[in-house]
Order: C-alpha cells, then structure tokens, then sequence
C-alpha cells in the first residue's frame, strides 16, 4: 500500500517502508512520500539495494536548492542519506521517483 502522509514512518508488515521528504527551495517549503510495501517488498528491496549509501555527494549549502532525505526501513536495519538535488541521480533518481509515483496513486 503506498500512502502520502505527515505522520512519522512506520514498518509494513512486510518490514519495508520508505521516506523521502524534499525540503529546500526558494519557497523552503517541504514535501513529504512514504511507502509501506505489502506484496511488492523484493521490488523496493532491489531499488534501495542499487542505492550509494555510502557514498552520497556534499554541496555547498545553498537554500534555494532542494535536499532530499531517504529513509529506507528494511526487516533488518534503517538506512538514511541526505541527497543534494544534484546527486540524486541514477538509482537514488530512480527511487526516489518510483516512491512518488506509488506515493501519489495512495
């Protein structure tokens, strides 16, 4: 079930949910998606796995650029990055996007 709403993240009985919040801009105003997969867990899994982690790029501060934060909770661990607009780029694009569109539909 994909849902778009304020209140903070929860884990799907499956144990996969995702959190992206856009914040920034020159409005400074925040957007906000969330994902709690039911049947289509390994889809999500696959998206957060193709993900950089690790390796996520640093921009100068500027406030009228968007921030990205993800957060992805897995049966096992929560993984969290703080994406700049100019990063989020292949697979953090390709997830990010695929929650707003689930997010949007919800």
């Amino acid at each position: 079930m994909a849902q778009r709403k304020d209140d903070p993240p929860t884990r799907s009985r499956s144990g996969v949910s995702i959190l992206v919040v856009r914040s920034g801009g020159f409005a400074g105003i925040s957007q906000q998606w969330r994902v709690e997969a039911d049947g289509d867990a390994d889809e999500w899994l696959e998206l957060v796995r193709a993900c950089p982690w690790g390796a996520v790029g640093r921009d100068a501060a500027s406030r009228d650029r968007f921030v990205w934060r993800i957060e992805a909770h897995l049966p096992r661990t929560v993984r969290k990055a703080s994406v700049p607009d100019a990063h989020l780029v292949g697979p953090w694009r390709a997830l990010v996007e695929r929650v707003q569109e689930a997010g949007a539909r919800g």
